[in-house]
């Protein structure tokens, strides 16, 4: 298997693992959880994980200790965006559909790029500033309807709908703020791996408070038990391993194959939904989501192609150089003036005639590469 394959394997796997989040989600709550004993439980159980490998990562503890000491500033920063946005995940599909919450969470993208231009000094591409636009546009097919048609078959109410929207766009926004503060470490040659265990330990205290220390199943919980326990054991698996998995696969692929990766959940999560709770989302928000993934797919891919033409033009050059070379010997072997029978006077005659000769069989020969912009630069 080659670094690329199990590049892609690795975040697969680890997409595949948290796309159940937003159907578990809906399950909980329908049969009488309350979303922040919700919460609760998923972090909490979520901290094993991700913990243990951010100590096995930084090589001990004690290390691990040493590097959030010395990165105490950002650490103080991201820990409670990491919170925020854990909490803000869960609410979302609590109060929006799930194909509405995942599409604006995975705006995050575009919110990275513009972060990465006013505070990393970024340049910040044609083709990102169009793609900002035609998002916009997207967001409008899907929700200007709603406003208009009130168009909230799978909701409550408009109010519902449009809090669960909210929540799911700050999110989104959060996400770009978690990873902008990330790289702005990363610069300065600190590592924040241990934001994601004490982002999941501040949800986990903060819904306690919210829910004033009720955050078992309680009176409320209308099936058996254990299935509470089997859909947060398998929410927190499934966030401590798309962790792993997130700070694995950079190693091997670009971040633009796993940011194609990771749109795959805003495919998978509403289509489990739909087995399991037969939700379909609306008209509008079908027709805009496809166009927003189509249009973050190839914002992403870019890079992908990039890099193709780079690989192209590298074989071009070299396929082009050892033809040349072959020529040139095979040129040179069919004269081998040595072997002709003249005298010296002749001898010198013959050497110029075929220097001449094998000077325009060269020139005939010559492929263009594609960085040629005409036959006389080759």
């Amino acid at each position: 298997m080659n670094d690329r394959t199990k590049g892609l394997s690795i975040i697969l796997f680890g997409v595949l693992c948290v796309s159940p989040d937003a159907v578990l989600v809906r399950f909980l709550t329908t049969h009488g959880s309350d979303p922040w004993t919700i919460i609760f439980w998923k972090l909490f159980l979520s901290i094993p994980l991700s913990a243990g490998y951010a100590i096995y990562e930084a090589g001990g503890l004690k290390k691990l200790l040493s590097s959030i000491s010395r990165g105490r500033w950002y650490y103080a920063a991201v820990v409670p965006v990491q919170g925020v946005i854990d909490i803000g995940f869960t609410l979302s599909f609590v109060y929006t559909s799930a194909a509405n919450a995942l599409l604006l969470i995975n705006l995050n993208p575009l919110w990275c790029a513009i972060f990465g231009r006013l505070f990393l000094n970024d340049v910040l591409p044609k083709r990102t500033i169009v793609v900002l636009v035609l998002a916009l546009g997207c967001m409008m097919i899907i929700f200007v309807p709603e406003m208009v048609l009130d168009d909230n078959d799978e909701q409550d109410g408009a109010g519902t709908s449009w809090n669960g929207n909210i929540i799911a766009l700050c999110t989104g926004f959060l996400l770009a703020t978690f990873l902008s503060i990330i790289r702005k470490a990363g610069s300065e040659g600190k590592s924040l791996i241990a934001g994601t265990s004490l982002g999941a330990s501040f949800s986990t205290v903060v819904s306690a408070g919210v829910a004033r220390g009720q955050v078992f199943p309680g009176q409320f919980w209308e099936v058996e038990m254990w299935k509470f326990w089997l859909g947060v054991i398998a929410q927190g698996l499934g966030i401590g391993i798309i962790f792993i998995t997130m700070a694995i696969s950079p190693r091997y692929i670009t971040g633009a194959e796993i940011g194609l990766c990771t749109l795959l959940e805003a495919v998978l999560g509403p289509l489990f939904v739909y087995f399991a709770f037969d939700e379909i989302p609306s008209t509008w928000t079908l027709i805009g989501g496809s166009l927003l993934l189509f249009i973050l797919a190839a914002h992403e891919s870019r890079p992908l192609f990039e890099k193709a033409r780079e690989q192209y033009r590298s074989m071009s050059t070299r396929f082009s150089s050892r033809m040349s070379g072959t020529i040139t010997q095979q040129v040179e072997s069919s004269f081998d003036i040595s072997k002709l029978d003249v005298e010296d006077e002749e001898r010198e005659v013959v050497e110029s005639f075929v220097e001449e000769d094998l000077t325009k069989s060269q020139e005939a020969h010559v492929t263009c590469t594609p960085d040629c912009n005409s036959k006389s630069d080759c």
